[in-house]
């Protein structure tokens, strides 16, 4: 989202800086080898597509399913390099905190708007200070994954685990073959990640070196379905997530390799002198029981990383933690309907209103705008850049016209 709001704001004269924390599409690249729901004309912008074609670049067809990575190596990389962000694009630079100069959080007056933002960036140099008129944070979410404790919290032990504890989807048939190949694996969570996982330990099992592989998996309970409900539209439209589906229910129901522990809850880890995990469990009534593991790969899902924009005046949802304006036109685009129905090919853009603050010319764009809503679109985010180009639009012209 930063990189297509960059080309946006440029293409409109606009003077940027994207700061990136790693590398650019750093998120895609540890989403690595997982083939993406979505076809690449939902992945990409129009504007992007043109730009790179002229630039001479040969593009995925617009139907074609990528995987993060090459999502990454084939549209943003070449994105990035487009002489259009020559110079724009600041990788290693992490953005952690914004303020207002001259203010602090609790001060208010119609001068706040008149004043820089002010960022502190942090690089291989240390930390400085950098001033914006506008910023827009597109950070997303997937560095910030949840806890495996019960509601929500750290399970005790959880923070010594180190690297034997993984977030996010490793490269199971690659690069993390020798992690998990004949290891005995606690696997958390019960949503599409969950389903890759599996899948692909399932493929892992069949080669020579993987046929030890063992997991212990514990998910919601979700009354005999093994992955968190999916929306019979979503299934019907987007075929590859229809095969994961079947695929990965069909694992779970007939291997022998993978014991279940429905609506079991993660009370502790302890590492053993061994190395190996000692995992305690508690079942729906309480009573606790314990297993060894080696490895823990926890497909939890992520949340918004707040401490960003502590200093500024930012109205956020209690439920998903989403800037209020946006959460509120979602759930109320949602009234009506069960939300087991409500999936991400339900999502509908919500104009430029829904991405105003209290903090003025401040913009929460990309999955970070969901919050802990998982229902988000790559495509929802490109129209979000176009309504956030709108406001700065408007703001603009007034400030024009106050100086006449």
């Amino acid at each position: 989202m930063g990189l297509e709001a960059a080309l946006r704001a440029r293409v409109e004269g606009y003077k940027v800086a994207l700061y990136e924390a790693a590398s650019v599409g750093e998120h895609f690249r540890r989403y690595g080898p997982v083939r993406l729901f979505t076809p690449f004309h939902r992945n990409s912008t129009e504007l992007g597509r043109a730009r790179l074609r002229a630039a001479g670049v040969k593009l995925p067809a617009e139907d074609e399913i990528l995987t993060g990575a090459q999502l990454r190596e084939r549209y943003l990389l070449p994105l990035a390099r487009l002489e259009e962000l020559s110079g724009a694009v600041v990788e290693g630079a992490r953005v952690s905190a914004i303020a207002r100069e001259g203010f602090t959080k609790g001060r208010s007056g119609d001068s706040r708007a008149d004043r820089p933002f002010l960022l502190r960036i942090e690089d291989s140099r240390g930390p400085r200070l950098e001033r914006a008129d506008a910023v827009i944070d597109a950070s997303g979410v997937y560095a910030t994954p949840n806890a495996t404790g019960p509601g929500g919290l750290t399970a005790i032990g959880e923070e010594s685990l180190g690297a034997s504890l993984e977030h996010g989807i490793p490269d199971l048939l690659g690069e993390a073959r020798s992690r998990y190949a004949g290891k005995r694996i606690l696997l958390v969570g019960d949503g599409r990640s969950a389903a890759n996982a599996i899948a692909d330990l399932d493929e892992l099992r069949q080669s020579g070196e993987g046929g030890g592989t063992r997991v212990d998996w514990v998910h919601r309970e979700r009354g005999g379905s093994a992955f968190s409900p999916v929306p019979q539209a979503e299934l019907d439209q987007l075929p590859v997530l229809r095969e994961l589906d079947q695929r990965a229910g069909r694992i779970a129901r007939e291997s022998t390799w993978i014991q279940r522990h429905e609506g079991a809850t993660i009370r502790s880890y302890r590492v053993l002198p061994s190395g190996q995990i000692e995992v305690t469990l508690a079942d729906g009534a309480g009573k606790e029981r314990r297993l060894e593991v080696d490895r823990v790969l926890a497909l939890v899902g992520y949340r918004p990383d707040l401490s960003i924009f502590r200093e500024l005046q930012i109205h956020l949802c209690y439920a998903s933690e989403g800037p209020m304006a946006l959460a509120a036109a979602i759930l109320s685009s949602q009234a009506g309907g069960p939300a087991s129905a409500k999936g991400c090919l339900d999502q509908v853009p919500h104009g430029p209103e829904s991405l105003k603050s209290p903090e003025p010319d401040f913009y929460v764009l990309g999955a970070k705008s969901y919050g802990r809503n998982p229902n988000f679109l790559v495509s929802l985010g490109h129209q979000q850049i176009e309504d956030v180009m709108t406001l700065l639009g408007a703001a603009e012209a007034r400030l024009n016209a106050a100086a006449r």
